[in-house]
Protein backbone atom coordinates (compact mmCIF):
# COMPACT_ATOMS: atom_id res chain seq x y z
CA UNK A 1 0.00 0.00 0.00
CA UNK A 2 1.44 3.33 -1.00
CA UNK A 3 2.30 5.94 2.03
CA UNK A 4 0.40 9.05 2.29
CA UNK A 5 2.50 12.10 1.94
CA UNK A 6 2.99 12.83 5.34
CA UNK A 7 4.08 9.42 6.23
CA UNK A 8 6.49 9.74 3.20
CA UNK A 9 7.64 13.11 4.52
CA UNK A 10 8.22 11.62 8.48
CA UNK A 11 9.82 8.73 6.99
CA UNK A 12 12.78 11.07 5.23
CA UNK A 13 12.51 12.93 8.38
CA UNK A 14 13.27 9.92 10.16
CA UNK A 15 16.09 8.29 8.29
CA UNK A 16 18.24 11.91 7.45
CA UNK A 17 17.67 13.12 11.26
CA UNK A 18 21.69 14.53 11.25
CA UNK A 19 21.56 16.20 7.59
CA UNK A 20 17.75 17.56 7.72
CA UNK A 21 15.52 17.29 4.69
CA UNK A 22 14.78 20.16 1.76
CA UNK A 23 12.42 20.43 -1.27
CA UNK A 24 14.59 18.97 -3.16
CA UNK A 25 14.84 15.84 -1.19
CA UNK A 26 11.30 15.82 -3.73
CA UNK A 27 9.81 15.32 -6.92
CA UNK A 28 8.97 19.23 -8.27
CA UNK A 29 5.51 20.42 -6.84
CA UNK A 30 5.76 18.05 -3.85
CA UNK A 31 4.25 20.60 -0.97
CA UNK A 32 6.56 20.02 1.69
CA UNK A 33 5.60 23.03 3.61
CA UNK A 34 2.29 22.02 3.75
CA UNK A 35 3.40 18.31 4.68
CA UNK A 36 5.91 20.17 7.32
CA UNK A 37 2.73 21.67 8.31
CA UNK A 38 0.50 18.86 8.97
CA UNK A 39 2.94 16.55 11.00
CA UNK A 40 3.47 19.83 13.51
CA UNK A 41 -0.10 19.71 13.47
CA UNK A 42 -0.03 16.35 15.00
CA UNK A 43 2.35 17.09 17.37
CA UNK A 44 5.77 16.24 15.71
CA UNK A 45 8.13 19.14 17.19
CA UNK A 46 10.19 20.18 13.69
CA UNK A 47 13.18 22.60 13.19
CA UNK A 48 13.40 24.60 10.63
CA UNK A 49 16.55 26.12 9.19
CA UNK A 50 16.71 28.87 6.26
CA UNK A 51 19.77 28.57 4.54
CA UNK A 52 20.84 30.26 1.45
CA UNK A 53 20.40 28.88 -1.89
CA UNK A 54 23.29 28.13 -3.99
CA UNK A 55 23.13 31.03 -6.09
CA UNK A 56 23.22 33.53 -3.48
CA UNK A 57 19.74 34.65 -4.80
CA UNK A 58 17.20 32.93 -1.89
CA UNK A 59 16.98 31.14 0.52
CA UNK A 60 15.28 27.47 1.65
CA UNK A 61 14.10 25.91 4.65
CA UNK A 62 16.19 22.43 5.66
CA UNK A 63 14.00 20.94 8.27
CA UNK A 64 14.84 18.46 11.40
CA UNK A 65 12.90 16.17 13.19
CA UNK A 66 13.35 16.79 16.80
CA UNK A 67 10.79 15.08 18.39
CA UNK A 68 8.51 12.58 17.99
CA UNK A 69 5.12 11.64 18.98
Amino acid sequence: MPKSSNDRVLSELKRNKNKGITHWDFPSGFALRSRIADLRSRGYQILTNLERNADNKGNHARYFLMKEI
